[in-house]
């Protein structure tokens, strides 16, 4: 197996952050490929997975297509970091039901293949789906509007969501609940270019070869985090539905 070294301060590791999302799938986003990496490149981050919404929401025409649209619109967004000198990564986010869960190590091929779609899966049918695939299976934001993390059984890690649209990341409740059920933490913006970009991700270490040495190196130990405590004045000045209240009224 191999062995993965991180060393803060002497160039070897990178700043990933591990959920961001594009308007070419994700409907509730407003960035493109370039305003994402643009946004990224400003807050020094120096790559990051892009987690676009699997679920039905986001559906546009039929399945097949759909699912053809989703690795069109990672390889244009890798295009477009690869010209801002960032590292693209590709992940998923698959709703079961009102829950949302985080794919680590999957690749494009991993969309196509299964006779029915993900978010149809029960959690244990999602996580064996990624650990067949040797990739991991996170839930995301699992506090969000008074929930509760999902079954530990069947999770690998949990996430510190940092969306500043929510004005709290639970860092405490999830450092926790990690601890009692040994999970991995991650942490990610959750950004969308509805509010402000916060500052936050994974260390990983430079150089990583793609999607399944992502999963390795988070299998391997609990990274190091930056998590960023979210600023709710801020988050309410840069809000943009705020914005968009006030013009209606």
């Amino acid at each position: 197996m191999k062995v993965f070294k991180t060393e803060r301060g002497k160039g070897k590791i990178k700043l990933f952050d591990m959920h961001v999302h594009t308007k070419g799938i994700s409907l509730c986003s407003r960035l493109s490929a370039g305003d994402l990496c643009r946004a990224l490149k400003e807050d020094q981050t120096d790559g990051f997975v892009l987690t676009n919404h699997y679920s039905p929401a986001h559906l546009r025409g039929s399945l097949g297509q759909w699912l053809k649209n989703y690795q069109e619109e990672y390889e244009r967004t890798a295009e477009e970091a690869e010209r801002w000198g960032l590292r693209a990564l590709f992940g998923m986010e698959v709703t079961l039901g009102t829950r949302d869960f985080l794919l680590y190590g999957v690749t494009p091929e991993c969309l196509y293949g299964s006779e029915r779609p993900l978010w149809e899966y029960t959690l244990e049918e999602l996580w064996e789906f990624a650990h067949e695939r040797e990739a991991l299976l996170v839930h995301a934001h699992p506090y969000r509007g008074g929930g509760v993390p999902a079954d530990f059984r069947y999770l690998d890690g949990v996430e510190i969501n940092c969306h500043p649209l929510y004005l709290q990341n639970a860092k405490e409740e999830v450092t926790a609940y990690a601890k009692e059920h040994r999970l991995f933490v991650t942490c990610g913006s959750d950004y969308h270019g509805d509010v402000y970009k916060a500052h936050c991700g994974v260390w990983l270490p430079d150089g990583l070869s793609g999607e399944k040495e992502l999963a390795m190196f988070l299998k391997s130990g609990q990274p190091e985090l930056l998590v960023h405590d979210i600023d709710p004045r801020r988050a309410e000045q840069t809000n943009i539905y705020n914005r968009n209240r006030r013009k209606d009224s």
